[in-house]
């Protein structure tokens, strides 16, 4: 006698083939395309498309979700928002103040930014001796932030959007997704019908969330006492020269990109509130304050608590991205479960929607995102071809010596006018070439004379005095004199162009 089991485990109908697994693929493109979600005008209003790495979409933004509940779905660090989107993070150059004297070995985000912009620049070909060539820009800093601003905190201000073509390739996915999903419904596929439609919503509604920050720029609060922010980045063959106040210069170098999440986006699932204890020497006990949101209500006790208490920041927890992040995880495991019940022509249709999305996906991650900062940073500057002025000079201490008279106060001629305003000339050049052999000593002495002299001297007497006299001649075997005929060659082709400059400068 045959015996049936009682639970019938035939698959049936079921096929798992490899449509159930396509959403598996196109996670790298992706990504890329979603980190330029605050680049683009209306981007985050175009995601309303099925779109392939679902999977691999919501396990990377599931990141930004800062609670234990998401830490256990989405294991990872909490970066910041904009570190996450490669807004900020990257190391830039060295900068030295010509004034202050501050010297910063690493400056942020935005001088890295400056630094690339400058060094894309050609430069205008300066005659003159030749060995290696540097590229010094020469920029005039614009005023960032209004005057009125409180300078109680920070200055912030918006960025627009870069506004691109891209809002129009788009139309090519949600027509395309929106189309077979139609075309799935119309032959009673309902599978495939319902898992194009979840892909739609799921990325829709996770693009208008992640998308929803808005781009600021966050400078730095300055004195208002602060002298001139004058100085220099330097990163190897080039140098940027920053002229201007200085906010607008601590603005390049300490100030950041930053994304403002409305509160309904990054607002905690679960209010929390701690306070710490601390005593005034700085050590102290730490308590935690349990009181209940009712309690704590109807004190009205602000975080403030007086010299005593200190409040303790409590983590945006970025719910709403949680949320989408789950929804792309969940919408990948229903389409591995329920698109291989669909039909082949359902099953095409699904693959043909995710074929336009990867498309588009793939034409936004070719897009030059750090090349699109350069432009917003230059913007939010009030920066343009106007302020700025890139010069490829054939030598090393060619540049030294234009940056030393660029930098150099106007009007200051007198040594101890510059002692007492904080600018050391010799100091500025000693961070081009710190040689101190009887030579390379001759002629820092000779180009100090000449920045010393320049208010009695003219133009030509100066230019004449960039000359080696007898003595030196006397003092120097053939090949130092050699040396140092050509170092001053440098000295006068630097004071040429420092001249012509400085009117620029003036003009401007």
């Amino acid at each position: 006698m045959t015996h049936k089991h009682p639970v019938d485990i035939q698959t049936g109908h079921f096929d798992l083939d490899v449509s159930g697994v396509a959403g598996f693929f196109g996670g790298e493109e992706a990504i890329s395309a979603m980190q330029t979600i605050h680049l683009y005008k209306y981007r985050k209003y175009m995601g309303w498309y099925n779109s392939p790495g679902s999977w691999n979409v919501g396990k990377k933004f599931g990141m930004l979700a800062n609670s234990r509940f998401w830490d256990g779905l989405f294991p990872g660090p909490n970066e910041d928002p904009a570190e996450f989107f490669e807004l900020d993070g990257k190391q830039g150059p060295k900068y030295v103040a010509s004034r202050s004297g501050s010297i910063l070995e690493h400056t942020g985000h935005l001088a890295y930014l400056m630094m690339q912009i400058c060094k894309e620049e050609l430069g205008v070909h300066v005659g003159g001796r030749v060995t290696k060539r540097n590229n010094v820009t020469l920029i005039q800093t614009q005023l960032v932030f209004e005057e009125s601003m409180p300078k109680e905190k920070p200055p912030v201000r918006t960025i627009q959007p870069h506004d691109g073509r891209q809002k129009y390739v788009a139309i090519l996915p949600i027509a395309v997704s929106f189309t077979t999903c139609a075309l799935c419904g119309w032959t009673y596929d309902w599978f495939c019908c319902s898992m194009i439609l979840l892909g739609i919503i799921s990325n829709g509604m996770a693009s208008l969330v992640i998308g929803s920050a808005s781009l600021e720029l966050q400078g730095v609060k300055s004195a208002p006492t602060a002298p001139p922010g004058d100085g220099m980045l330097m990163d190897g063959d080039d140098v940027v020269l920053l002229l201007g106040k200085e906010e607008d210069v601590a603005t390049i170098t300490r100030g950041r990109f930053t994304l403002r999440y409305e509160p309904w986006v990054k607002t905690r699932s679960k209010k929390e509130e701690r306070k710490r204890f601390v005593l005034r020497g700085g050590t102290g006990s730490t308590k935690s304050n349990r009181r209940s949101d009712a309690e704590a209500g109807l004190q009205n006790i602000s975080l403030d608590q007086g010299p005593n208490h200190e409040a303790v920041p409590v983590k945006d927890e970025y719910a709403a991205i949680g949320s989408c992040s789950l929804l792309l995880v969940t919408q990948l495991l229903a389409q591995l479960l329920l698109i291989p019940q669909g039909t082949f022509f359902g099953q095409i249709m699904f693959l043909s929607s995710f074929a336009a999305s990867w498309v588009y996906n793939l034409y936004l991650s070719s897009i030059d995102n750090e090349h699109i900062q350069e432009e917003l940073l230059l913007e939010a500057l009030n920066l343009n071809e106007q302020h700025m002025r890139t010069y490829s000079l054939g030598t090393r201490t060619t540049a030294a010596v234009f940056a030393c008279l660029m930098l150099q106060p106007p009007g200051v001629y007198e040594e101890s006018e510059w002692k007492r305003l904080g600018f050391e000339p010799e100091g500025i050049i000693r961070k081009f070439i710190p040689n101190d052999t009887p030579v390379w000593t001759t002629w820092r002495e000779k180009v100090l004379g000449v920045m010393r002299d320049q208010k009695v001297c003219s133009r030509d007497t100066c230019y004449d005095l960039l000359q080696m006299s007898d003595q030196e001649k006397d003092m120097f075997k053939p090949n130092d004199q050699k040396l140092l005929e050509n170092l001053l060659e440098d000295a006068r082709t630097a004071y040429e162009l420092a001249v012509n400059e400085k009117l620029w400068l003036k003009c401007g």
